[in-house]
């Protein structure tokens, strides 16, 4: 950090204090008595007040003031003024500095509101996107659930025919069955006449084995419809269980997208409340550069009347210089009434004496 140098003011009491004591007010006693400072810059500021002293000498001379008075009345009259102005340069730099730090804290408000305001508008389209997307599941759901129904009306369907089919092969063995009872009775009740009836007996049976290969067949093809229509139930079954494990992952999904709903409503809240945070600091960070500036305007306002104050002291010492020459006037007269009045004396001594 670079020092300071010393200023106009303490060099001139440095030198007024060098007068007082009796010594010339050189560089080096001046440097000694503040106990620092450049020669440079003590020799500008000496120059400088020596230079005021023979300007204040002369106005002493002129009005017949003690030239110790005008100076000393110089020097509080400078002090005043640099008292005043580092007061005031002094209220001016934390007042800039407070209003710079507002200033950026505001900004960072404002930066910090952008910045939730763009996270807000995401959440946003993250939250549409996902009412979306549950749309889109909960019609796929409803798809498959009408699928489902499709295929256990598909599957009822097929059962019923497999039922259909069974009930028919029964009823083909029941005829089998009929028909070899009937042979049998008829073999007992036509035994005498075989020998007659045999030839048509033999075509009745070959048309019997006939029908009866037939059926067998009608039978084999059943049965082959039937494991047809089992293999398919199994399929439809594993569809089934299939678009069941489906449905359980949609609704596992929708459970999902629902709590991740939840979870942005949430987030949202607390943006919103966030959001009302600072706004209110934005609020109370304005309601506070309003009191400084107004504070401010008051300093302003109490520099005018300092700078006022300082007029009237000014005039205050010009009517006191005016006072000083009426009271060097009237000195003046007096000493020249006590001159006359001393030649009177002198007079009349010497007129007593003779």
């Amino acid at each position: 950090m670079a020092r300071t140098g010393v200023s106009y003011s303490e060099v001139a009491e440095a030198a007024t204090q060098l007068i007082g004591q009796g010594r010339n007010p050189t560089v080096e006693q001046v440097r000694i008595l503040l106990g620092t400072g450049s020669s440079t810059t003590i020799g500008n500021h000496l120059r400088l007040w020596k230079t005021n002293q023979e300007k204040t000498s002369l106005i002493s001379a002129k009005e017949n003031i003690p030239s110790e008075l005008v100076a000393v009345m110089k020097g509080l009259w400078e002090r005043v003024i640099n008292h005043s102005e580092e007061q005031v340069a002094k209220i001016e730099n934390d007042y800039q500095k407070i209003i710079s730090d507002l200033k950026q804290e505001v900004e960072k408000y404002k930066t910090n509101s952008q910045r939730w305001q763009k996270m807000y508008e995401q959440w946003i389209v993250e939250k549409n996107q996902l009412s979306n997307d549950k749309l889109t599941l909960e019609q796929a759901i409803e798809f498959a659930q009408k699928e489902n129904v499709s295929l256990h009306s598909k599957l009822d369907s097929l059962l019923q025919q497999l039922q259909d089919k069974k009930d028919r092969i029964d009823e083909l063995h029941g005829l089998h069955k009929q028909t070899q009872e009937n042979l049998e009775h008829y073999r007992e009740s036509t035994r005498e006449q075989r020998l007659l009836d045999q030839q048509q007996h033999e075509q009745q049976k070959q048309q019997l084995h006939t029908e009866i290969k037939t059926l067998n067949e009608q039978l084999a093809m059943q049965c082959e419809k039937i494991l047809t229509a089992q293999q398919q139930q199994q399929t439809l079954q594993q569809s089934y269980t299939t678009l069941e494990k489906n449905h359980v992952q949609m609704q596992s999904q929708f459970q999902k997208l629902t709590i991740e709903l939840d979870k942005t409503e949430k987030a949202k809240n607390e943006y919103h409340h966030a959001s009302q945070h600072w706004q209110n600091q934005y609020q109370e960070s304005q309601a506070t550069l309003n009191d400084k500036t107004v504070l401010l305007i008051d300093i302003q306002t109490e520099a005018k009347l300092l700078s006022q104050q300082l007029t009237h002291a000014k005039e205050a010492l010009t009517h006191a210089q005016s006072q000083n020459t009426l009271l060097s006037n009237e000195k003046w007269i007096l000493a020249q009434e006590k001159a006359q009045l001393e030649g009177q004396l002198k007079q009349m001594q010497k007129m007593i004496t003779a």
